[in-house]
């Protein structure tokens, strides 16, 4: 801020130049004391200057008795997982009271690196949501796998002199940071020199090893799943991120926790959300809600979805309405069901009545490469048998990203009982990246497919190509239409293209606006209730983390099936102890 501008917001909140514009009669929920304020405030060059009835502005606003709250906050999210780009996310964001979002750019910087920080900051610019970013520590997540790219601590350091950095993203390399590995101890460090806020990924973390967390500076943790996880993170001083995404949903299950007198530990945050369950059933706005059905305070609930995730993050102009702070505000008819009218962003309405009133004319997406680079595979590829009498097999637990751990019994030498009968489907990690295309096999249980075969570039955290099927002629034909689309989700059937959904940003992302996206995945939905059966879960995002070898209790990368609890590899058929 320069001199000048300080000026003129000293004068203005001293009532001795008017302000941009006046809000009158309206009722602010303060979230520092608790209290319900009936009165007037001003807002100046995008900040509010003061509470009080002698404000003069510009222009005036009469809030006719509606509640004032402050602008929500996504406290993790990955823009990525909701396929469309922050231009088209912010769209529906907005219309949910989002008005800032900690992202973490994981899925792109795994693929791209710099590249794909680079864009996804430059993506983010002049929008009616802030994105403040995590910097992504673990390029790639684990030493067992092979992604696109490699960020370092040197590649990393010099973004923390940017504003928009709020620190460094989840550390899932839980093994990196025992062995106290050079690289990652200097991500740490450097993350505490610059005073930032350091994420955990603490899924299947011991007690000690969240002892071993806070004493490295991480403060975070998004993954729990049980009541017990979060009460000893909350012991131990982590800010615990309640989850509910499209695949991890945690709510039901850690909100009892919260009370009046813990409650300031505690945010709402989605990790990673398909744009169409955002824009058709909100995301924090409707954790407030439940907290509030729950038993919490209108106060307390919107306290976790603004003030608390703020504090995290060290915000110090988010999370309130109150002079000093971003005019970043909602506007609810009632507090119980908040019901969001209006949404200001700077003291300028974005958002009024179901309609998005900011201005996305101007606002360009940088050049993007394709990144797709598949090896040809044949039939004799995907020959899966066993020459031990036994096969590892993952099996799957819906609505979580945990999974468990299989052991068939089958004849030696015999083929994978694949079928729809045993609800036992082939699966396969192809690495994309173009550097040596090795292709890892295995297993999944508990899908419920009944024919055909998926394939999708979205594969956490590496982003390999995954593929899930019965037939190998189907599987085939998905895994090569990948290459020609430039990534995305392929379902086929009988050897014929049954939907596709193209991923032209990093296999990750669409170029496609919001409306698009939200009708291409309505027709996915539809395609996918002609190979499953059932579906009471996500399948395609519930795919995307079976390549995710930091969350128990077996997993599969490009370099084959990877035992958590032995943290090895193991062979499909690995003889039995």
């Amino acid at each position: 801020m320069k001199k000048e501008q300080l000026t003129s917001l000293i004068d203005a909140a001293l009532c001795n130049e008017p302000c941009d514009t006046v809000f009158i009669n309206g009722q602010i929920l303060n979230v520092f004391s608790g209290e319900i304020l009936s009165t007037a405030f001003g807002v100046k060059d995008g900040q509010i200057i003061g509470f009080g009835e002698d404000y003069v502005g510009t222009s005036t606003v009469d809030l006719q008795g509606a509640y004032v709250v402050p602008g929500l906050m996504d406290a993790h999210i990955h823009i990525e997982s909701t396929l469309a780009t922050p231009k088209e996310f912010s769209k529906a964001a907005t219309a949910h009271g989002i008005t800032s979002v900690i992202m973490d750019p994981h899925e792109i910087g795994n693929v791209l690196g710099t590249k794909g920080l680079d864009f996804m900051m430059e993506a983010s610019k002049n929008l009616p949501v802030d994105f403040h970013m995590m910097l992504p520590s673990c390029v790639p997540a684990t030493i067992h796998e092979t992604s696109g790219a490699v960020l370092s601590a040197k590649d990393l350091a010099p973004y923390y002199a940017q504003e928009e950095v709020s620190g460094l993203a989840e550390v899932m390399d839980l093994m990196g940071v025992k062995e106290k590995r050079d690289d990652l101890l200097a991500k740490l460090l450097d993350a505490q020199h610059a005073k930032k806020t350091l994420d955990g990924h603490g899924a299947g973390l011991t007690p000690m090893d969240n002892n071993l967390y806070r004493v490295v500076g991480i403060s975070t943790d998004h993954e729990c799943t049980t009541l017990a996880e979060a009460k000893d993170r909350l012991e131990k001083g982590f800010y615990v991120h309640i989850r509910e995404g499209s695949v991890a949903k945690n709510f039901d299950a850690l909100i009892p926790l919260v009370n009046s007198q813990n409650h300031g530990r505690f945010t709402f945050c989605t990790d990673d959300l398909y744009i169409d369950d955002l824009y058709r059933d909100g995301s924090i706005d409707d954790m407030v809600r439940r907290a509030m059905a729950y038993g919490l305070s209108p106060v307390e609930a919107i306290r976790m979805a603004t003030l608390n995730p703020a504090t995290c993050y060290g915000l110090k102009k988010k999370g309130a309405v109150a002079p000093g702070y971003d005019a970043d505000f909602l506007v609810v008819d009632t507090l119980e069901d908040l019901r969001i009218s209006r949404v200001y962003k700077g003291g300028r309405l974005t958002f009024a009545e179901g309609v998005n009133h900011f201005s996305y004319e101007d606002h360009r997406l940088p050049p993007m490469e394709n990144t797709i680079s598949l090896p040809r595979l044949t039939k004799e590829d995907l020959v899966i048998k066993s020459t031990t009498g036994v096969l590892h097999a993952i099996e799957i637990i819906p609505n979580s990203l945990l999974t468990n751990h299989v052991i068939l019994a089958v004849d030696e030498n015999a083929l994978a009982p694949v079928g729809s009968d045993e609800d036992l489907a082939k699966l396969f990690v192809i690495e994309r990246h173009g550097n040596h295309g090795k292709v890892g096999k295995g297993l999944a249980k508990g899908f419920g497919l009944m024919d055909g075969a998926v394939a999708t570039t979205i594969a956490h955290d590496s982003h390999n190509l995954v593929a899930l099927g019965l037939k190998d002629e189907d599987l085939l034909l998905a895994m090569n239409r990948m290459e020609e689309i430039g990534g995305g989700i392929v379902l086929v059937k009988d050897q014929k293209i049954l939907f596709e959904l193209p991923l032209d940003i990093a296999g990750l992302m669409s170029s496609a606006s919001m409306e698009v996206i939200i009708a291409q995945l309505a027709s996915l939905h539809k395609a996918e209730a002609l190979l499953f059966k059932h579906l009471t879960f996500n399948p395609f995002l519930t795919l995307s983390f079976l390549t995710l070898p930091v969350i128990p209790a077996l997993k599969i990368t490009d370099q084959g099936l990877f035992d958590l609890s032995k943290q090895a590899f193991i062979a499909i058929d690995e003889a039995l102890e």
